[in-house]
């Protein structure tokens, strides 16, 4: 598909790593929090020297439910753009909260998206069973899934041997994603030998974004840490 040009923007540095990420913001499939979950990542990371670019797919906002597999579509059709705009990329990675995190981890894991690494923010992991996120899912496909639509969209099963290392960020007592979404695909990784950072904090509402004026929650110091070490 072609990307609407409006739903991409780039947030490019001056003397780049050479290092990119693709990054989508939560919502529940409902809207997209571009600001606290997009723009301001995007902030950080070209702090770090690393460009970055912020996803506004598609939501329940401007679609009708169930919305797959647009996102899906949008994400791969984005990635595909910035290569091509910017060849000199070394390494791309992909970055979701919530909602977005789904997106991500779906692309993630799937090796034609050719990703280097991720990093999932409270991510919706599971679309079965009891600790999915309900809202999410019925927005992405409806309802009235199938156990097999369900299963194929759980990134927790799609997690294998060419999985990219990946760092996960949660809260333990989250009430509106349970944090077993972000310990499914930590297990999943360790099931494959795959690397992974997990940083799980004791408390904290769902939707802290990075949380840089709370000292307590503040979580980019072991981010940069990946960033810097493991991909």
């Amino acid at each position: 598909m072609k990307l609407d040009i409006a739903k991409l923007t780039a947030f490019l540095v001056a003397n780049s790593t050479g290092t990119g990420v693709l990054v989508c913001p939560g919502g529940g499939y409902s809207h997209v929090s571009i600001v606290k979950e997009g723009y301001t990542p995007a902030a950080y990371l070209n702090k770090l020297g690393i460009d970055a670019w912020v996803l506004d797919y598609t939501t329940t906002s401007n679609a009708t439910a169930p919305i797959y597999p647009k996102p899906e579509d949008e994400v791969f059709a984005a990635l595909k753009k910035i290569r091509h705009e910017n060849p000199k990329i070394e390494k791309l990675g992909i970055w979701g909260f919530s909602a977005g995190g789904h997106l991500a981890s779906t692309t993630l894991t799937n090796s034609k998206a050719g990703l280097d690494f991720g990093i999932l923010a409270y991510p919706v992991i599971t679309l079965e069973g009891n600790y999915t996120h309900i809202g999410s899912r019925d927005n992405l496909v409806g309802p009235n899934a199938t156990a097999e639509e369900l299963h194929d969209l759980s990134a927790q099963n799609l997690v294998s041997d060419t999985t990219p290392p990946t760092f996960l960020f949660h809260t333990f007592d989250d009430q509106a994603v349970p944090v077993q979404n972000t310990l499914m695909f930590a297990e999943a990784m360790a099931a494959h030998k795959r690397k992974a950072q997990v940083l799980i904090l004791p408390d904290g509402p769902h939707g802290l974004g990075l949380a840089l004026d709370d000292p307590v929650r503040s979580w980019t110091s072991e981010l940069t840490r990946f960033l810097t070490y493991s991909i």
